[in-house]
C-alpha cells in the first residue's frame, strides 16, 4: 500500500501523502462514491481522476472507520468532512496526493519539481520576498512560496485574495531536509491571520502546509 507517510501534527492535525500506484478500479472498490462525488469525478480530465480518488481515500484512512463518509464542499468550493468540526485541505499532482485534517484552519499543497518555476514566479513572489530568495536555492524558495500561497488561499477558504499583496511568507533559510517559518494573510479589512508554515522536499516533490496559530 503506497502510503508515502502519515504523521500526527501538533494540535492533533493529521497529515498524509500517497504515492499513487493503484488503478481506477482499486479506488472505486474502496470509496463507494456518493452521486455528487461521482459527478465531480466524471467532470475531471482523465489525467486527474486517480489523483482525486487518492485524496478522498486518504481522508477515509484518517477517520479509521470501516464505513466511508462521503466528502462535501461548502458554498465557496472548499472541501470539508461532514460530521466533524475539523478543517480539511487536499492537493494532488501527477501521481501524488496529499491531505491534511486539522481542528484549526489549514491548507496543503504538493507539487512536482519544475525547473521552469522562474517563468511564473512574478505572479506570486512579491518584491520583499524576491529580495531574500536570491541565490543558489532560488528555485526551491520559489516552490516553497508557491506552495505556501496555495495553502494560505485554501486555508482562508474565500476567493479574491491576491497572491502578491494579500499572502506573505516570512524570510527563512532554505533547508534541503525541510523546515518551517511563518506565513500570513493580510485581509482587505485590515485583519491579519497568522500561520505556521512547514515545507518538506523530496527528490520528486515539494510538500508545503500551513496551520493557523491559535490565539
Amino acid at each position: 500500500m503506497p502510503l508515502r507517510f502519515a504523521r500526527q501534527l501538533p494540535q492533533t492535525a493529521l497529515l498524509g501523502v500517497w504515492s499513487i500506484k493503484e488503478t481506477h478500479d482499486w479506488f472505486s472498490a474502496r470509496l463507494q462514491l456518493a452521486s455528487e462525488e461521482q459527478e465531480e469525478l466524471d467532470n475531471l480530465p482523465e489525467r486527474s481522476r486517480l489523483d482525486w480518488m487518492a485524496t478522498r481515500y486518504l481522508i477515509h484512512l484518517f477517520t479509521g472507520s470501516s464505513k466511508r463518509v462521503p466528502g462535501a464542499k461548502d458554498v465557496f468550493g472548499r472541501p470539508f468532512h461532514p460530521g466533524t468540526e475539523y478543517h480539511l485541505s487536499l492537493s494532488h499532482t501527477r501521481g501524488y496526493a496529499a491531505a491534511i485534517l486539522s481542528p484549526v484552519a489549514t491548507g496543503i499543497d504538493i507539487q512536482i519539481w519544475d525547473h521552469r518555476m522562474h517563468r511564473v514566479a512574478h505572479k506570486f513572489v512579491n518584491e520583499e520576498e524576491q529580495a531574500w530568495i536570491e541565490g543558489p536555492h532560488q528555485n526551491a524558495y520559489q516552490h516553497v512560496l508557491w506552495g505556501a500561497k496555495e495553502s494560505l488561499y485554501k486555508a482562508h477558504g474565500r476567493r479574491q485574495l491576491n497572491f502578491l499583496t494579500n499572502l506573505h511568507c516570512e524570510a527563512f533559510t532554505y533547508q534541503p531536509n525541510g523546515g518551517t517559518t511563518e506565513a500570513f494573510i493580510s485581509l482587505p479589512s485590515g485583519m491579519t491571520r497568522v500561520f505556521d508554515l512547514y515545507y518538506l522536499p523530496t527528490a520528486e516533490t515539494m510538500l508545503v502546509y500551513v496551520v493557523e496559530k491559535e490565539g
